[in-house]
């Protein structure tokens, strides 16, 4: 992604998707986010353009204009939602590996990328929204919670 680009990111308001959202503006891209409704206010906070996810995707995203890159941090029909935006090399997923055989990319651990995360996170340009706290003993809850795929940021345990 370079700057000046439109990239779509899916889960944008996630623990890893708000990782995203960050990393893209920095960058310099156009940030369109697919969201809940409720995580819009947050999504704009971070500099993103938030689109309600689910039926009538598409026709929200062509209204929004051309998107050059879009990536998956949720899996599910996300890589097939951004088909029709984005050419095959232009789509990225952490949730789903089976994209390689269908010339997607299937994103890796990378030490030169990572120290760049350190410089973002040095800058003030890469934050962790924590949406909620367990104590170690609630884990079993905290694991619930993160199955139901609406939190905010990042779900904590404390040991």
């Amino acid at each position: 992604m370079r700057a000046g680009e439109t990239v779509l990111i899916h889960a944008a308001a996630g623990g890893v998707g708000s990782f995203g959202t960050q990393i893209a503006v920095a960058l310099g891209a156009r940030v369109i986010g697919t969201a809940s409704e409720r995580n819009h206010d947050y999504l704009r906070a971070q500099g993103t353009e938030p689109v309600t996810y689910g039926e009538g995707l598409a026709d929200r995203l062509r209204e929004l204009g051309p998107i050059d890159a879009a990536v998956d941090f949720v899996g599910g029909d996300a890589v097939e939602a951004s088909r029709e935006f984005v050419s095959p090399d232009r789509i990225a997923s952490i949730a789903n590996p089976a994209v390689g055989a269908h010339g997607y990319v299937w994103v890796r651990p990378d030490g030169a990328e990572l120290a760049e995360l350190a410089r973002l996170v040095d800058e003030g340009k890469l934050t962790v929204h924590v949406d909620r706290t367990f104590p170690l003993a609630e884990a079993a809850d905290a694991w619930r919670l993160s199955q139901q795929g609406r939190t905010r940021g990042k779900i904590v345990l404390t040991v």
